[in-house]
């Protein structure tokens, strides 16, 4: 654990971590969440096909409406996508101080 802790404090642990974080993030946000909310909404479609719809009052039948044809939208891009610019930001400040470090190991 120790190990772990010396490595974060070097100039590359930090970065990789934030890579990762951002990268599972992102993942869950656009492939997990939408999976499980589209395998969600194919078992309501199959309880909807039992009822009849015919019999339920009309606002009933728009709230079933909203029901079956709710999308998912990644919360990450709620107020304006903010996350990702913030992320990308600190993501590509990282990735600049390495290429200038680079630079100057060269020059050395």
């Amino acid at each position: 654990m120790k190990s772990f802790f010396l490595w974060m404090q070097k100039e590359e642990g930090w970065k990789t971590v934030l890579a990762t974080v951002y990268a599972v993030i992102c993942l869950f946000d656009f492939v997990v969440a939408p999976a499980y909310f589209a395998h969600t909404r194919i078992r309501v479609l199959n309880d909807f096909e039992n009822m009849q719809l015919e019999r339920l009052s009309p606002a009933i039948q728009d709230q079933v409406a909203k029901t079956i044809t709710l999308r998912h939208s990644p919360f990450t891009l709620e107020g304006g996508g903010m996350f990702h610019i913030a992320f990308g930001a600190l993501l590509t400040g990282s990735a600049i101080s390495r290429i200038k470090e680079g630079a100057n190991n060269d020059k050395a």
